[in-house]
């Protein structure tokens, strides 16, 4: 019996220890070997299919690896990161001494690959089905080679911070390490932000905006190539834009419609946790690593506006134009106007003839779409902090 006792403790000990190493993935993110790193998982997931935790890593990874290639666009061609407020432009890529002059055909390239990246993050997030799946990563030591030389000595916490816009985090007093133990509603989570990264891309990509990077693309890079006479004609924005790329705002509302979905996949498993174990997003029971607290209150009140948004998308909710242009009544299909888009949008021509009929249904009590519910919730948050909930909730 002891020999038995014995071997019993010895089996536990090194299952304990087993359960408490780190997952193969935090190895790769902390050493920068993104490329590695994903052959690797790939290999472990077709040894052991079912092996979910694999499958979580590689597509945390995969989206890592994602923001890396997007960022090192961005510094060959000499992105001014630190002086543009425009999204993803303002990824805090280091300053190429050397850029290489971009047009707008090569920027439209940059956000389509940044964009099939994203969907191969999602898709492999996807595939994950255990409800009882856990990744825990310490955050701080993971990094990225945003200018491509081959030396990945980009932190994350570094570009979080100047990203942000702050010096320090309060949070990490606590947690130096920047430990999460991500979960199953955070897998929804992060396809929830895949998604809704993709349609911003898909609004960018759908309309020619070639003369936009004309007027502003010193601005936003080193060494734009684009016309010196497009200043002369920047009221012919007012007029019209052509959408060159109908598909993609069809696109959009279909991720749009996604994220709306795992939102209320995110929310429902992590209000049935019952643990408290370095959370990323918490419920009303449990503290996140980040400090902020949640309230049921705010998760009720951000489903509710949610909903407002997928009835939107799905054509149940209609836009109420009364008082902004003559619709007799009637009010706007978002959805027949995104899945069915005119050639050009001509602003100044509806402001004065109106919305075509095509893109205008019976409004009524029940069908006019809320749009004072994200400024409800946003109170909810708090006047200081609400648009960091909602970055944070997505």
């Amino acid at each position: 019996m002891p020999r038995l006792s014995l071997v019993i403790l010895a089996v536990l000990a090194v299952a304990s220890a087993r359960a408490a190493d780190p997952p193969l993935v935090e190895k790769y993110l902390h050493s920068g070997e993104l490329a590695k790193g994903e052959q690797v998982l790939e290999r472990a997931l077709d040894a052991d299919p079912k092996d979910d935790q694999a499958r979580f890593g590689l597509g945390v990874l995969r989206f890592v690896r994602a923001v890396e290639r997007l960022g090192q666009s961005l510094y060959e061609y000499g992105v001014k990161s630190d002086s543009t407020s425009t999204p993803f432009l303002r990824l805090p890529v280091p300053k190429n001494p050397d850029p290489v002059p971009v047009s707008y055909p090569a920027l439209r390239r940059v956000f389509e690959r940044f964009t099939a990246d994203l969907e191969k993050a999602e898709t492999t997030l996807a595939g994950v089905t255990d409800d009882k799946v856990k990744l825990p990563l310490r955050l701080a030591n993971i990094h990225l080679d945003l200018d491509g030389d081959g030396k990945p000595t980009d932190q994350f916490l570094g570009l979080l911070k100047k990203l942000l816009g702050v010096q320090r985090f309060d949070f990490l007093e606590k947690n130096p390490d920047f430990r999460v133990s991500f979960d199953r509603g955070d897998v929804a989570w992060l396809r929830a932000y895949c998604h809704l990264l993709s349609a911003m891309l898909d609004v960018y990509l759908a309309f020619d905006l070639k003369l936009v990077f004309d007027i502003e693309g010193a601005n936003h890079f080193a060494k734009p190539k684009n016309d010196p006479k497009a200043n002369d004609a920047w009221w012919q924005l007012l007029t019209r834009v052509d959408v060159t790329e109908p598909a993609r705002l069809g696109s959009f509302r279909t991720h749009m419609l996604k994220v709306c979905e795992l939102n209320r996949e995110t929310w429902r498993f992590i209000r049935a946790e019952t643990d408290d174990d370095f959370e990323w997003l918490p419920n009303a029971k449990q503290k996140g690593v980040i400090g902020l607290p949640v309230r049921d209150e705010m998760i009720d009140g951000w489903l509710k506006a949610i909903d407002e948004v997928e009835g939107l998308l799905s054509g149940k909710k209609l836009i109420d134009l009364r008082g902004l242009v003559n619709t007799d009544g009637k009010g706007l299909n978002v959805k027949e106007l995104l899945d069915h888009p005119p050639e050009k949008l001509e602003l100044m021509k509806v402001a004065a003839s109106g919305v075509d009929a095509k893109y205008l249904s019976k409004l009524t009590a029940d069908n006019t779409f809320d749009d004072a519910a994200f400024r409800r919730v946003m109170t909810v948050f708090g006047d200081s902090l609400s648009v960091a909930y909602a970055a944070w909730f997505n």
